[in-house]
């Protein structure tokens, strides 16, 4: 029983640190700029709305790791925007959404196919956004490279900012992994989602 009892209490005691990576309230932190746990559950709540966990053929905490890092990754080049001295205006990223709307042929079809890849319908902006954003340096850096090179020179740019940058992940949500540039999610059976 003794023993127990200090596993339990050795458990809390390690979540409560690992919770201390980030603020309170804060899902991730990006250089700085703190993603909420609100936001999370919000975007969580929104697609679950509409898709489960089970539907995409992830677990719960793989879902949870997928939305956060979006959410992660749109704030991250925001800020490798900022280092590059590119801007996106909201104006080109509606401009981009309605072309590839086109593309789809429905503002249904394009929510569809953002749901099948756990994006929430209030995030899918983010998916043009990062891809402007993408461009945009690319370009910047190559100015006279092909469409291979600017990816490239974009793929080197974000991942020497990673390798540098203070991203903290809520060990609730899982662990950044900067080779990858992308949130691992947690193998703990005690995670459990904003909100819970």
């Amino acid at each position: 029983m003794k023993f127990r009892n200090f596993l339990i209490v050795g458990l809390v005691a390690a979540l409560l640190t690992g919770c201390g990576a980030t603020d309170a309230g804060s899902a991730a932190n990006v250089a700085g700029t703190s993603i909420s746990e609100a936001a999370l559950a919000d975007a969580l709540m929104e697609l679950s709305n509409e898709v489960t966990a089970a539907d995409l053929g992830i677990s719960d905490a793989e879902l949870t790791a997928q939305v956060l890092n979006r959410l992660v990754i749109t704030e991250l080049v925001r800020k490798l925007g900022s280092e590059a001295e590119v801007t996106v205006s909201e104006t080109e990223i509606v401009a981009e959404r309605s072309r590839i709307q086109n593309e789809f042929g429905s503002e249904a079809e394009l929510i569809q196919a953002g749901l099948q890849q756990a994006i929430a319908p209030s995030l899918i902006n983010s998916v043009f956004e990062i891809s402007l954003y993408a461009s945009k340096i690319g370009e910047k850096l190559e100015p006279n490279g092909t469409d291979t090179d600017r990816t490239s020179a974009f793929e080197s740019f974000l991942f020497s900012y990673v390798d540098s940058a203070d991203i903290k992940i809520s060990p609730r949500y899982g662990t950044w992994d900067k080779t990858q540039a992308a949130i691992t999610p947690p193998s703990n059976p005690l995670v459990s989602n904003p909100g819970e």
